[in-house]
């Protein structure tokens, strides 16, 4: 008779080990082979969109403007932090000071987005078994990032790599507990994350973490989840050390800490107009884009066990990251959503699995799956269709119909600092 897959999962344990019969699963195994060509297409054509068109048209959103004016003003003179506000990783400011926000930074992101699809497809692929469901969410993660990346949240589009690195090897060994291997690379992985997007990475960490730490109780594989703390301190600590170093040699720590706290301290949890924007904006926006369907089937739809100790503390984050932005002070715009978008990523790739039901494990093999992409559409009513026309279309209404006064202005006062200053000129601004 059916049973669902956790408990079922438990009723294999009771007839053999689960280290051998997870590795006698994996010889019988081979990895599914990867959509190059469509995630080098996508990367391009999600590069041109979300960076280029922005660049040329002045859509930028207010925060990526203020990073690339950083990364700028780091030429003349003063120091990330303590002379200019930054709220993102000192590696992301690093990188808009030798790009200087133009061709090279857009070579990084299409490299970060290459890498991304490919650490994502692996992921997917290791924890579930589903190479074609894994090709869909590839491509499903090529448009979220299209609409939600559009002029904004490139922090968290270059931390994607790293945390999704960091993933890969945590789902091998989620799929196969006996090689607990290379956890100091998930440390050092993860610490590459955290100095491009730093509010992100610890999100996506506390979920892995959970993720893990439930994982080993319910294998009560207790001394190898102490050894896999200590391996990823230590690939964390390799990174974090050195860099963090440089902020304080500079003076520039408690500066770098206050700016990557300033999102979380400006909260205010008072029912002002504002919130309810946010809650209105952002609350349309989780709802038409899927997040509110993922984190009511990673909380409550029935799938193994390496899946849910993953599906449900992402869940719970991501509730807590809507929740945060709809007490947010920041302006509206939809690359806020960027913060939670790697954790929401872990969502999809637990509700690949769950698509596999019968009556019967044989039944189960003889049935085919439901394709993740149409699962994803139909699952919310089509509204990602309309989710995404609004995401692309709205920052040309906001420039070019609703509010073209504050870009004019904004236009206007540039081109006088072009005009009036030189290379070697200081430039203070009060507000």
């Amino acid at each position: 008779m059916s049973v669902y897959g956790r408990v079922e999962e438990v009723h294999k344990e009771n007839r053999e080990p689960l280290e051998y019969q997870i590795e006698q699963e994996s010889h019988h195994r081979e990895s599914s082979r990867l959509p190059l060509v469509k995630i080098l297409l996508w990367s391009t054509l999600v590069t041109g969109i979300t960076l280029g068109v922005p660049l040329l048209l002045d859509l930028m959103s207010a925060q990526e403007v203020q990073d690339f004016y950083a990364g700028w003003a780091l030429h003349q003179t003063g120091k990330i932090y303590s002379d200019y506000y930054g709220s993102q990783g000192l590696l992301y400011y690093l990188l808009t000071y030798v790009s200087q926000g133009g061709f090279f930074f857009a070579i990084f992101e299409w490299l970060a987005l290459v890498a991304g699809g490919f650490f994502l497809f692996r992921s997917a692929d290791t924890l579930t078994e589903q190479g074609d469901q894994a090709g869909h969410l590839v491509t499903i993660f090529y448009m979220l990032v299209t609409g939600l990346a559009f002029g904004g949240g490139y922090a968290t589009l270059l931390a994607l790599p790293f945390l999704f690195a960091a993933f890969s090897l945590v789902a091998a060994y989620l799929s196969n507990p006996s090689h607990d291997k290379g956890f100091v690379r998930i440390g050092l992985a993860l610490a590459g994350g955290f100095f491009f997007a730093p509010l992100s990475s610890l999100l996506f960490i506390a979920v892995v973490s959970l993720g893990l730490l439930v994982f080993n109780l319910g294998h009560r594989r207790f001394a190898h989840g102490f050894y896999q703390f200590l391996a990823v301190a230590l690939g964390f600590s390799l990174v974090f050390y050195p860099t963090a170093y440089y902020s304080a040699a500079t003076g520039s720590f408690g500066d770098a800490i206050s700016g990557i706290r300033y999102p979380i301290d400006s909260i205010r949890f008072d029912f002002t107009s504002k919130i309810l924007e946010n809650m209105f904006f952002y609350g349309l926006l989780s709802l038409g884009l899927g997040f509110v369907v993922c984190i009511f089937l990673g909380l409550f739809q029935s799938k193994p066990f390496k899946l849910y100790v993953i599906s449900v503390p992402a869940s719970l984050v991501v509730i807590l990251g809507l929740i945060l932005l709809f007490f947010s002070q920041e302006p509206l715009h939809a690359s806020y959503l960027m913060v939670v978008f790697p954790v929401f990523l872990l969502l999809l790739v637990t509700n690949i699995k769950s698509q596999q039901r019968g009556r019967s494990a044989r039944r189960s093999r003889r049935e085919t799956p439901v394709s993740l992409w149409s699962r994803f559409f139909k699952g919310n009513l089509y509204l990602l269709v309309f989710g995404f026309v609004y995401l692309l279309s709205v920052p040309f209404l906001m420039k070019f119909v609703l509010y073209p006064v504050p870009y004019q202005e904004r236009n206007r006062l540039a081109d006088l600092v072009k005009e009036e200053t030189n290379t070697e000129d200081a430039i203070s601004c009060m507000g």
